[in-house]
């Protein structure tokens, strides 16, 4: 089994009890899993972060193993280093989101408000990649209610253009987005707007583990496949966090 090989492999012959500890588990339920007792979501994304296999090899045995040049063994004295580097990791992350907080609080945006309802700019899912530095004030409006949206004067609308989320976002409505909200830490378990490997705006669920982000879609396929980026590479591919839907109403 493919579990098996990468324990041989990283911890060696005896390195089962220590793989189990990572993962914080009994070692007799990690050697169930190598036998083939089904491995729960949270400790596979736990196995393949602490591993870096790709989760596809892992799948269907076939392409690269590692995500970087296979690692020697895993010595046992560098665990508290690689905690070290983690933390240091998770305050730059946070760093790195105070500084684009901040830089969309000081965005002038245009906000009307219509009584119980406020007018948000209206952009397409290919403008996402260039939002930053899109005149938002000056493009198309979009009424929303207000009491949707957190924070006005750092929120845009977004047109769906995907059946991905399409149990809870149809095609073709349209979002609200708070873009202050674009730290992972915060948005585990959220629907968040995303940029893919080609640099093309999702909309996906967001799921943490370790130093490892996932969007995945709620429809399953090829045509959707699950996104997955380290926690220092979603600093700059997690847009904002979708706050509210406005469906279409079919006539």
């Amino acid at each position: 089994m493919r579990l098996r090989q990468i324990r041989l492999e990283l911890f060696g012959e005896h390195g089962g009890p220590e793989l189990a500890r990572r993962l914080d588990l009994p070692a007799r339920t990690w050697y169930n899993y190598e036998t083939g007792v089904t491995v729960p979501a949270e400790v596979m994304l736990n196995f393949i972060d602490q591993t870096g296999i790709y989760p596809a090899w892992l799948l269907t045995g076939e392409g690269e193993v590692f995500r970087d040049a296979p690692p020697t063994r895993i010595r046992l004295d560098l665990a508290p280093l690689q905690m070290i580097h983690y933390a240091l990791e998770l305050l730059e992350l946070e760093s790195k989101a105070r500084e684009q907080n901040d830089k969309l609080l000081n965005r002038s945006v245009k906000i009307e408000h219509h009584n119980d309802f406020i007018s948000l700019p209206l952009i397409g899912m290919d403008e996402v990649p260039g939002y930053e530095s899109t005149p938002l004030a000056q493009r198309d409006q979009f009424l929303v209610y207000s009491k949707w949206v957190p924070c006005p004067t750092n929120s845009v609308c977004l047109r769906v253009n995907s059946h991905a989320m399409s149990n809870l976002i149809p095609n073709q409505s349209v979002v609200v987005v708070d873009l202050n909200q674009t730290n992972p830490l915060t948005l585990n378990g959220k629907v968040v707007v995303g940029l893919d490997q080609k640099n093309q705006a999702i909309i996906r669920r967001l799921e943490h583990s370790g130093d490892h982000v996932i969007l995945r879609a709620e429809r399953s396929g090829r045509e959707f496949p699950m996104i997955t980026y380290t926690l220092k590479e979603s600093q700059s591919r997690i847009i904002g966090e979708v706050v509210a839907v406005n469906s279409p109403i079919d006539v």
